[in-house]
């Protein structure tokens, strides 16, 4: 393949690359022989732990004054919530959820006898109101939007 008078940018690159990877591995991999630097290194892994442990504890006493949860109380309340949720699965029948009927999430209480031409009505109603609703914010996010 002929060779081009313009040099290529990205193999300049790879081997620059591959230049100062092949350094610092022979930098790093002789440096580690030397104890003190392992001790070093040791110490202040220790110091990070130490540090991390400190800060946990000072966040955790601060979450307890202002009586709020911390992560671990959030797990454990998720965990205990999933145990509770399994238990109901086990004991409610395989069918149960779509043999109860749900009742209407509408802001009437139920009727004692409705009629079939009740909720039709009220689904129309219903779909106008949101509509509505939705006009009403999408002129308001023009508005918003022109000023």
């Amino acid at each position: 393949m002929a060779s081009s008078l313009i040099p290529d940018p990205l193999q300049m690159w790879r081997e620059a690359l591959t230049q100062l990877e092949s350094n610092v591995n022979s930098f790093v991999t002789g440096s580690m022989d030397s104890r003190d630097l392992v001790r070093s290194v040791h110490q202040l892994s220790a110091v990070s732990t130490g540090l991390q442990q400190a800060f946990e504890k000072a966040i955790g006493s601060y979450l307890a004054k202002v009586n709020l949860p911390s992560r671990k109380d959030v797990a454990e309340l998720a965990e205990a919530l999933r145990r509770i949720e399994d238990k109901v699965d086990r004991l409610a029948p395989p069918d149960a959820a779509q043999a109860m009927p749900r009742p209407a999430r509408t802001r009437r209480p139920p009727d004692a006898e409705p009629t079939a031409a009740a909720p039709a009505a009220s689904a129309k109603a219903t779909a106008a109101a949101r509509r509505s609703r939705r006009t009403a914010k999408r002129a308001s996010a023009r508005a918003g939007s022109r000023s």
